[in-house]
């Protein structure tokens, strides 16, 4: 896609937007599967949820744009899942790899974070009230999933990863 405008960017960006939400339909059922706390796993069948909910606004945007999503790659977000996928082969049930997906959890949604920030900045530039507010509402999910996944991390997951080796060790290349 070729960008000649403000409105040529935000479609790209709406475009990784909708990448984005289609690659996590897909990963946070693994991600569910792979965590071994309770909590871990509420978390992410919670975001799986609301990524749902988030396609459905995406479709309205692109509807009220008239418009419909292309093939455009979100690629840094596709490269944290697929690194977030080899922690479902190379770690043992534990801590440690709820710690780990809580990695790569917490990166991919402030990548989200930034990316509807970004769209709802251009929204708002292009007097596309109506779409701002449906952001707005993809932009709060985002933000009380990133919240939640630190508080995990920060309360018991981390902690208890401390004390956990896999055995064999798991090299992150």
């Amino acid at each position: 896609m070729l960008l000649d405008n403000l409105s040529d960017l935000f479609q790209r960006g709406l475009e990784y937007a909708w990448d984005c939400e289609q690659l996590l339909l897909k990963l946070l059922p693994e991600m569910v599967e792979a965590a071994s706390s309770h909590d871990l796993k509420h978390a992410f069948d919670l975001h799986l949820v609301e990524s749902k909910e988030h396609l459905y606004r995406l479709e309205q945007i692109f509807t009220h744009l008239e418009r419909s999503p292309a093939a455009e790659k979100n690629e840094p977000v596709r490269i944290l899942g697929a690194e977030c996928e080899k922690v479902f082969h190379h770690l043992d049930p534990s801590a440690l790899r709820d710690a780990a997906l809580l990695f790569y959890a917490r990166q991919i949604e402030q990548s989200e974070i930034g990316l509807y920030e970004c769209l709802r900045g251009f929204a708002g530039a292009l007097d596309l009230d109506p779409i701002t507010g449906l952001i707005d509402e993809i932009l709060a999910d985002e933000r009380n999933a990133a919240q939640q996944l630190a508080r995990l991390g920060d309360g018991s997951i981390n902690r208890a990863a401390t004390s956990v080796r896999n055995d064999p060790p798991f090299a992150l290349i």
